[in-house]
């Protein structure tokens, strides 16, 4: 992985929710959604150090993704998100999928501190997601209702174009 610009001084580990943040508008930014597998991920970036997040991080939350999806359901509609973030202390990312009866949301919160973004460890302290993520994850929620849960058939190239940035 490439240099990133970060504190070398601050660690994610065991800090989760710790370190003293003031609120500043982050951006969010939607990425292509991407198949793992049998999964369809819509995907977003949050970034408190610049406008979108390099490679680097997003692979972060593509290795996360990986790593927590089930296998897929019997009827086939396997649709989630992934919300990767980029923060001084290390990099954040939460993983979402529906399940089978498509009302449960399920996730994963992973963490990787800067030293070593490849080592991704579960979040401390049964943590979800912090005020910036928990914007798309909303998006996603709404999304997910109008679309598919609520529709008279699940309409999932519109589930797909409805995302959301800027700054949160």
């Amino acid at each position: 992985m490439g240099a990133i610009s970060h504190d070398p001084h601050m660690t994610s580990r065991g800090t989760v929710g710790e370190r003293a943040v003031r609120y500043a508008p982050r951006s969010i930014s939607a990425l292509p959604h991407q198949q793992f597998g049998s999964w369809t991920i819509k995907r977003y970036a949050v970034s408190a150090l610049r406008p979108t997040p390099p490679v680097e991080v997003l692979e972060v939350g593509r290795a996360a993704t990986r790593r927590s999806l089930p296998k897929p359901h019997q009827d086939g509609l396997c649709y989630g998100y992934s919300v990767v973030h980029e923060d001084e202390d290390g990099c954040y990312v939460v993983v979402g999928w529906w399940s089978a009866n498509r009302v449960i949301l399920h996730t994963r919160t992973w963490l990787a501190d800067w030293d070593d973004l490849t080592n991704l460890v579960d979040a401390p302290a049964s943590a979800t997601a912090c005020i910036w993520e928990l914007v798309a994850m909303g998006h996603e929620r709404d999304a997910w209702v109008r679309h598919v849960v609520a529709a008279d058939a699940p309409n999932l190239d519109a589930f797909l174009n409805s995302t959301v940035s800027g700054y949160f």
